[in-house]
């Protein structure tokens, strides 16, 4: 039995030391292609270069833990781009980033602006946003390819999601005992919904519910679930019902308020009014002030237009606006609705100066802002408060004198002095 062990054991050895050298013998004639790869640019070459990509992909992924991956990766990078596959070169591109950060940046970089400028318009944003988040330093390897799979997760495009999908699925395979395998999973269901393939996403979305009974993303997945069916495949009753078992299976989770929140859209969508009151109530009860809460407070106002008591909606829209004065833009938005109703439903000059007042005070940097001074300082010349009109007028000119509003400001502040 020893000796049995032993030559296993020699055996096995000896088998590891052999794949070690074919890793290397695969990757040495990739380098080799590519040093010899034709410098014009045809269909065939670059069908070519998409070959040679995926099969340097493969090697990567079965060798993501040698320090020769780092070489594979440029490589890779290097032939997509030949390729012309600008989307699928951020996926190699983002493993340099993450988990090769010794890398030079003026190696990395230029490679990173020639991917990004080649993405459809829509895609560039995300893209570069996306190489601009650096992973924590106290990350282990298998964390750092995980991060990556979440900032995959959030990119949408047939440029991107053939490749990102076979990283989800290299890692499943290469790593069955991770222990945040349920967050991942639900990552590849938010890559499936991105990309507009909702019921893979479903699917993913319940695996992630079903296999992991003890997950904390249990209600999370559920959730999600009713989202899709509510926004994306239009289907009332399924969502309702997904919302539904949110409540009655997990009543103290932090999902709740965001399910009482999306009960409310749809029963507003569906023009019942006082459900739809009721759900944005208990939205606001769960949520208090959490960023998320001001759509429930917005959905409310809408609720209260729609039903044409502009009194209330005009109060919620205020009470939205104070309870969200850290975030400035979200403050404004609300005001500037609140004027806006002020001005046209509850025709009240008074309501609506003071909603600009209070909007303009944020001192926002809001495209709207000439516009809404020279708006007020209007209504307040009309509405005889002289002083006041001219006081708007000028600081209108003095901090946005380019802008067609402070021109007519200025004109308005030349008739106030010279009365006819």
């Amino acid at each position: 039995m020893q000796k049995y062990i032993v030559t296993l054991l020699a055996v096995t050895t000896l088998g590891t030391g052999l794949w070690a050298a074919d890793a290397q013998q695969t990757l040495n004639f990739y380098k080799k292609e590519l040093s010899n790869f034709p410098t014009q640019s045809s269909r065939d070459t670059r069908a070519y270069a998409k070959t040679l990509a995926e099969g340097l992909e493969t090697w990567t992924l079965q060798n993501i833990q040698q320090p020769a991956a780092q070489e594979a990766l440029l490589f890779q990078t290097r032939l997509l781009l030949r390729a012309e596959e600008n989307g699928a070169a951020v996926v190699p591109l983002l493993h340099l980033q993450r988990l090769f950060p010794q890398t030079d940046s003026a190696l990395l970089n230029p490679l990173i602006s020639e991917a990004v400028s080649g993405l459809d318009a829509d895609a560039q944003a995300p893209a570069k946003t996306a190489f601009t988040q650096k992973p924590a330093a106290s990350q282990n390897t298998i964390q750092r390819q995980a991060d990556i799979l979440y900032v995959l997760s959030k990119l949408s495009g047939k440029q991107f999601y053939p490749t990102a999908r076979r990283a989800f699925e290299s890692f499943f395979q290469r790593n069955p005992t991770y222990h945040n395998l349920n967050e991942v999973e639900l990552w590849y269901g938010d890559l499936h919904r991105a990309n507009g393939n909702y019921l893979a996403a479903i699917s993913q979305y319940k695996k992630a519910d079903e296999l992991y009974p003890n997950s904390p993303y249990q209600a999370a997945s559920l959730r999600l679930i009713g989202d899709i069916y509510a926004d994306n495949l239009h289907d009332t009753a399924a969502a309702k019902q997904t919302y539904t078992r949110v409540l009655k299976q997990f009543p103290d989770s932090k999902e709740i308020g965001t399910v009482y929140k999306h009960l409310a859209i749809l029963d507003e969508n569906n023009k019942q009014y006082e459900s739809a009151l009721l759900y944005y109530d208990k939205a606001i009860e769960h949520l208090g002030s959490a960023p998320s809460a001001y759509e429930a407070y917005r959905g409310k106002a809408d609720v209260y237009m729609k039903t044409k008591n502009y009194q209330e909606a005009y109060q919620i829209l205020h009470k939205a606006a104070s309870i969200f004065q850290n975030d400035k833009n979200k403050s404004f938005d609300a005001l500037v609705q609140a004027a806006d109703l002020a001005k046209m439903k509850l025709k009240d000059t008074n309501k609506y100066i003071f909603s600009l007042d209070k909007a303009l005070a944020l001192n926002t940097r809001h495209k709207q802002v000439p516009e809404l001074m020279y708006e007020l300082g209007f209504t307040c010349e009309m509405n005889g408060q002289t002083d006041r009109a001219q006081e708007v007028y000028k600081k209108l000119v003095l901090e946005y004198p380019t802008n067609r509003h402070a021109g007519r400001g200025h004109a308005r502040l030349i008739r106030l002095a010279n009365p006819k």
